[in-house]
């Protein structure tokens, strides 16, 4: 059976990989697993914070900047 895989809530913490080549790809996550990650997440966080990197460091979706052409 496929997971059934939808896009993230705003706010929402997502994994991502980067390839050898520099690509970087989504990992899809099930709501379940996507729970999880968030508890694992914030007891990891209670001995050392999670740092937002700066906007130099944003990703974007391709689908957003070809809207813009």
């Amino acid at each position: 059976m496929m997971a059934k895989v939808e896009t993230v809530e705003v706010g929402a913490i997502a994994l991502i990989q980067q390839t050898e080549d520099g690509r970087i790809l989504q990992i899809g996550l099930t709501t379940e697993q996507s729970n999880t990650l968030q508890l694992f997440l914030a007891k990891l966080s209670e001995t050392s914070s999670l740092i937002q990197m700066s906007e130099e460091y944003d990703l974007v979706l391709k689908s957003s900047l070809k809207n813009k052409k």
